[in-house]
């Protein structure tokens, strides 16, 4: 369990479903808080990529839980916090999909300058294939993990259409790609270190990371659709 990464992510996912303040985000953003290294990164704790390694997601998913829930009381210590974590964005360098796509999160969501921002989404999306998906590296082809938070960030960090040829050319890889049971296939990439343990979803030991990349596909899908009036 990397506390950084799940620890962001359960903060994003109680700020989505409109979650207060509480007792619990106190006690998880103090937690938080203290795992900060000196220089401004929060630190991943594991190694299975492409979910849990990189300093950039631990970052950027960090800094967002503890804007979201900072403790009354904290603000100006969070603060303080987040310009740290923000001058290490600035400062580092993204190797793969998943650091240019959290790199350009995390500097939205620490209200960088509107050109640095500009620049690294360019930087995102010069990575482009030509079938309109992206990779999670260069040396792999393009999947639903890499695409759909390619295309999920690009537009909520840089403003980018969902009706722009990249976004379009983007959600035509998706649709080509997805399989007659609705999920995407993403092969594995991580080296196993515990038995492996059925969930049910499809494609077996593969699975996990499918899931992962099933839910970006979707997002990155569910963006183009138009809010309908209730009836």
């Amino acid at each position: 369990m990397d506390a950084q990464i799940e620890g962001g992510y359960a903060l994003w996912a109680l700020a989505a479903n409109g979650y207060r303040e509480s007792k619990t985000t106190d006690g998880l953003v103090i937690h938080l808080a203290g795992k900060q290294a000196p220089d401004g990164r929060w630190r991943a704790t594991s190694y299975r990529p492409p979910l849990e390694y990189s300093d950039f997601t631990a970052t950027a998913l960090t800094l967002r839980g503890l804007k979201q829930f900072a403790p009354a009381g904290r603000a100006e210590e969070i603060n303080n916090r987040v310009k740290l974590a923000q001058t290490w964005l600035l400062n580092a360098t993204p190797k793969t999909n998943e650091e240019r796509v959290y790199r350009l999160l995390g500097l939205r969501w620490s209200a960088a300058d509107e050109q640095v921002v500009t620049r690294a989404a360019d930087e995102l999306l010069s990575r482009q294939r030509a079938d309109g998906g992206w990779s999670q590296l260069d040396t792999l082809g393009s999947d639903a993990y890499a695409t759909g938070q390619a295309l999920f960030s690009l537009h909520e960090a840089a403003g980018l259409s969902t009706s722009s040829p990249v976004y379009r050319r983007g959600i035509g890889f998706l649709l080509r790609t997805q399989l007659g049971d609705g999920s995407w296939l993403v092969k594995s990439r991580s080296f196993p270190v515990i038995p492996h343990v059925d969930s049910g979803f499809p494609h077996d030991k593969n699975q996990f990371i499918s899931a992962a990349g099933s839910s970006w596909a979707t997002m990155a899908l569910v963006m183009t659709l138009k809010p309908q009036p209730h009836l």
